[in-house]
């Protein structure tokens, strides 16, 4: 056979051909998974900052919602549940200033005719994503040890900023023991022993429980409050913390032109009467309390003891503390003016148990409410 000169060139020029396109589309595969590679290190934090401006958006929009409106409608704060059809949470008050009426409305373990549901809050936001939010002092009063014995109350506790001791700070501790008797002493932070604290001694009389109150006052506008209960063991002269078992609702009386508080608690079968006392840091006056009995009720809240138009400051905390003691039987709750929305006093508004470790937001202001300084502030995921 003879040899075919320019069909074996045809074919080398189409292996040729072949071999320069594989290559060609090899050199285009890697070019173009690079490119993919570094559009995808562009891209993806560009989408993950997006989505997070969103959420801050979000966020934004609704603390604004909460915090900087009176909500729907504006007296919310003072309508009970059932009047409650359409309603959207707005803390604000009238005079551009948290209000403390609403803000007690979402403490947690109040009467259901006050108490605002979270699941309603937030289906009134049309939302999907959760929130929480807290409310409290930007400082705080600790009782780092508490003594009863010889009709005496020794205490011992500090006053912090992030954690700092504050010197000359005032402290006012109150207790009430189980017949009703209220008993105080002020003093202030100082160097005990080189430590900023303050130790606090009030003459009592002796009975198997005590409510102890205290706040802590810096400057004009930072106040804060804490609050514990003691009882006397059953045997010994020992006694121990325990729980308050009474969760009572203070509001704003609206008919008052001057500045008084309601109080209502649910009734127990424990005894036909209780008491309630209004404490606060005195500033101008000597009056440091009120005490009033409360009424058997049965109204739309339903069996419920009441108390009306009790005159209180108009600045400043205060915390409302009731009592129902029938024989050796005692039990009590308390309720602030606002109600600092913690942990460990009025719960943290929102299932904020359920956030998870990462990926949310927060944010956090100080706002004014009854001319004292609080932090809010808010999660979101």
């Amino acid at each position: 056979m003879a040899f075919n000169l320019h069909k074996f060139a045809r074919n080398r020029r189409g292996q040729v051909r072949g071999i320069d396109f594989a290559l060609a589309m090899l050199i285009f595969i890697i070019a173009f998974s690079q490119i993919i590679i570094v559009l995808s290190n562009l891209l993806i934090p560009s989408l993950v900052q997006m989505e997070t401006y969103s959420q801050e958006q979000d966020l934004d929009t609704l603390y604004s919602n909460i915090f900087y409106s009176q909500g729907y409608p504006t007296n919310w704060g003072s309508r009970g549940i059932s009047y409650l059809s359409d309603f959207r949470v707005g803390l604000l008050g009238n005079q551009e200033s948290l209000d403390f009426t609403k803000i007690n409305r979402l403490t947690s373990g109040i009467m259901d005719f006050w108490q605002i549901d979270y699941i309603k809050t937030k289906t009134s936001f049309a939302l999907i994503q959760d929130f929480a939010l807290e409310i409290y002092s930007p400082i705080t009063i600790s009782l780092n040890s508490v003594q009863i014995a010889f009709d005496k109350i020794t205490i011992n506790g500090m006053v912090t900023e992030y954690q700092t001791p504050i010197k000359d700070a005032d402290v006012w501790v109150f207790s009430i023991d189980a017949n009703n008797n209220v008993a105080l002493n002020y003093t202030q932070t100082k160097d005990i022993s080189g430590v900023v604290s303050f130790k606090s001694v009030i003459n009592v009389n002796t009975t198997g429980y005590y409510s102890i109150v205290a706040f802590a006052q810096v400057g004009g506008i930072y106040q804060d409050y804490t609050v514990l209960r003691m009882e006397k063991e059953a045997s010994g002269l020992e006694y121990f913390q325990s729980e308050f078992v009474l969760n009572p609702f203070v509001r704003e009386n609206t008919a008052s032109k001057t500045s008084a508080v309601d109080i209502s608690v649910a009734r127990t079968q424990l005894s036909d009467e209780a008491q309630a006392f209004v404490l606060f840091p005195y500033g101008d006056i000597d009056i440091t309390h009120r005490t009033t009995s409360l009424a058997q009720v049965n109204n739309n809240e339903g069996q419920i003891y009441l108390a009306e138009n009790i005159p209180a400051p108009a600045d400043g905390v205060a915390v409302v503390v009731v009592q129902e003691r029938e024989g050796t039987e005692y039990r009590a709750g308390f309720i602030g003016i606002p109600m600092f929305l913690t942990e460990n006093l009025g719960g943290t508004y929102g299932p904020i148990s359920q956030m998870p470790e990462s990926s949310y937001i927060s944010v956090t202001h100080i706002l004014m409410v009854r001319n004292v300084l609080v932090k809010c502030q808010m999660w979101y995921w």
